[in-house]
């Protein structure tokens, strides 16, 4: 009820957002050039913010990240580090005089080997160069400052004991590799902040996480795992959700357990007092789809409990407030993110913001009177906003992309429709650049993955380069995305493909209605799971006049075997394919691979753990086989995701020019600067 009544002064709030003022058709290298704000975080003081930009380095093809400094009240960003490759995981020392960072630097002697990886790194605020602090030979993934400043505590992967030995394998080809066997785990060590001292804090057959000092110094919490890594590529050689939360000595010694449930524990967080500690957990161990509720419990033993039990949603990320009154987290509320105040003591929560949004949490004053966070919306990127921790007086107070005031938008907007059952569906519409009320448009249906995803209204820069090019893009949140309640996230449990098909075909019924969707001229189009649907969707229709899917599973029983992830199937399809085999085959695109008839591209990362490669591979070859208009591309060094800049720019032009071909009717124009 009450996720619905903030939905509801949401939409009478903000419902559509028309079209930009500028003239502009954003391209694919627009989008690219796009900077990303992230990590917001106040100095000691509260005069000064701390955050991360990432930008588009065109020259070595890729994209990187770097440090600036803002003061509070505004004004011009100053870049603090410059690093060749990029600096991340910015964090202020106790006293405020530096910042401590994650880089990887050639800092190696001539000839020598020098440490690898990222390295934790600290800089003086008022200048001077950064000083390297770590030389972990296999890197530095987390590190956390004591709260007095004089020693970092980080997370590194063991060297294997036997390493020499292996490395002699290697160069002599002897080193063929056992799978599961052999492993190595991420432990907790100490450093002092002149690197002139090192302590390991913890060791055993178990990975460690996520260190967090209590605020005495004493202790430090951190979130243990039994899962591995083997020395080679393939380290993702079993899934472990069973994490928890435990303490340590800050000088190391006999580790204790706080939570035991069966699920996945999280994110520990230290309340003012160190009396207790705040934590994400799994409603239902069992579930891949389960709510994660923040959990409280106490330093000296006795049951969790949660806080937000009566919430209908997920929450993720942990900030208390100074007195230890209240805690922070987000959670999704439909296509929005909110910021929530709970009580430490329980009861009712808070949103912070009225505004809907795409909110980021980012950090509390150190006085818990300010907020420092990201927002973005259909209309702008988004830029760090500071308000009061009510919520009130929101100020942007950077404004990163000012170019994007020339681009013309599609209008965005959100819509709804009844899917079987009378579930409501809900989805985002954004119409093609010059718009004309009661003229139909090629429309594009985007999937989105998971299937415990949902599309946000941010925004989304991708989308827009196909509404410059005019089209209409509906991307809908069916059952079994989260932001509306658990029960409509586990509705499609031992379905996926189901009814999850009929609401997205449902949607495309309802732009239609609209008097938006020619139907035409319809493509669709999704990524992973949005991929799956997309192989799917074609194998139960003809109505998609062309079809792309990226990464996508077209065989459930085999991608049992080759995922990094395959007790996401068990739960999804109840059991392993040997027991659940009927419905594995079932919702299986390569058992209908007969019926397609839809042109598709198909395009794929050679390496792509999550979903391997051989899964386009037999879509491809059985589709060729029977004569359908398919064409299928292997993007080399990628894996799930598309990330080198140029692949992403030849990767957008095959979109377009597919769409062009066989949904316009006509070969596009423009030519693809990557062929």
């Amino acid at each position: 009820m009450k996720r619905r009544m903030i939905l509801s002064a949401f939409i009478l709030a903000i419902a559509f957002v028309g079209a930009v003022a500028g003239d502009k058709k954003i391209t694919i290298e627009d989008a690219l050039a796009i900077k990303n704000v992230g990590s917001p975080q106040f100095s000691p003081d509260g005069r000064w913010l701390a955050f991360t930009i990432t930008e588009w380095n065109r020259k070595e093809d890729r994209r990187d990240t770097h440090i600036y400094l803002i003061a509070a009240s505004g004004g011009q960003p100053v870049k603090l580090t410059n690093g060749e490759r990029g600096e991340s995981a910015p964090q202020w020392s106790p006293d405020g005089s530096s910042i401590a960072f994650l880089a990887s630097r050639d800092s190696s002697p001539p000839g020598g080997s020098g440490p690898r990886g990222n390295q934790i790194w600290v800089i003086p605020v008022r200048g001077g160069e950064a000083e390297r602090v770590t030389s972990e030979e296999a890197g530095v993934s987390q590190f956390r400052w004591s709260p007095d400043g004089k020693q970092i505590a980080f997370i590194t992967r063991d060297t294997p004991k036997d390493k020499a030995e292996r490395e002699k394998r290697k160069k002599d080809k002897f080193d063929a590799i056992v799978v599961d066997s052999d492993l190595s785990y991420s432990h907790l060590w100490t450093i002092s902040v002149d690197g002139k001292e090192k302590k390991r804090v913890t060791e055993g057959a178990f990975t460690v996480s996520d260190p967090q000092f209590s605020p005495d110094g004493r202790w430090i919490a951190f979130v243990s795992s039994q899962q591995g890594q083997q020395e080679s590529s393939f380290t993702d050689i079993s899934e472990d959700r069973n994490t928890d939360v435990y303490i340590v000595a800050a000088t190391g010694g006999q580790t204790r357990q706080l939570t035991t449930s069966r699920g996945p524990d999280s994110q520990p967080r230290w309340s003012p007092d160190g009396k207790q500690i705040a934590f994400v957990a799994s409603s239902d161990p069992n579930s891949w789809a389960a709510k994660s509720e923040l959990m409280i419990t106490a330093i000296e033993g006795g049951s969790p409990r949660s806080l937000t039990a009566g919430h209908n949603e997920s929450v993720f990320g942990i900030e208390w407030s100074p007195d230890g009154r209240s805690i922070y987290t987000n959670s999704s509320v439909g296509v929005y993110n909110q910021t929530l105040r709970i009580p430490a003591a329980g009861g009712a929560f808070q949103s912070v913001f009225a505004n809907p949004g795409a909110y980021g949490f980012g950090d509390l004053s150190s006085d818990g009177r300010m907020i420092a966070y990201t927002f973005d919306d259909a209309s702008s990127p988004a830029d760090i906003w500071i308000a009061t921790s009510d919520g009130k007086d929101a100020k942007r107070i950077t404004d990163i992309n000012p170019q994007v005031k020339e681009f013309a938008l599609g209008a965005t907007e959100i819509i709804r429709w009844k899917g079987p059952d009378g579930f409501e569906i809900e989805g985002i519409l954004i119409k093609p650049v010059g718009y004309t009320q009661g003229k139909r448009y090629p429309t594009i249906l985007q999937i989105h993955g998971g299937p415990y995803g949902r599309f946000s209204y941010g925004y989304n820069s991708r989308a827009q380069i196909f509404a410059a090019n005019g089209y209409a893009i509906l991307m809908p949140n069916p059952r079994g995305s989260t932001g509306y309640g658990n029960k409509f996230t586990v509705s499609n449990v031992k379905d996926w493909g189901g009814k999850d098909y009929q609401d997205l075909m449902a949607g495309v019924d309802e732009v239609i209605r609209l008097g938006i969707a020619d139907q035409n001229r319809l493509a669709v189009m999704g990524g992973s799971y949005g991929g799956f649907m997309t192989f799917w969707v074609i194998t139960q229709t003809d109505r998609f006049k062309a079809a792309i899917g990226h990464a996508a599973i077209s065989d459930w029983y085999s991608f049992h075997g080759q995922s990094d992830i395959p007790g996401l199937m068990e739960y999804g399809f109840g059991g392993v394919p040997w027991t659940a085999r009927e419905t594995y085959v079932k919702y299986s695109p390569m058992s209908y691979v007969d019926r397609v008839k839809t042109p598709l591209l198909i395009t794929h990362g050679e390496q792509d753990r999550r979903v391997t490669i051989a899964q386009s591979e037999q879509y491809y070859r059985s589709l060729r086989k029977r004569g359908v208009d398919v064409v299928f591309v292997r993007y080399p060094r990628e894996g799930h995701g598309i990330a080198e800049p140029n692949h992403q720019i030849d990767l957008v032009g095959r979109q377009l020019e597919w769409f062009e071909k066989y949904v316009k009717g006509e070969k596009s124009q423009a030519a693809n600067p990557a062929r």
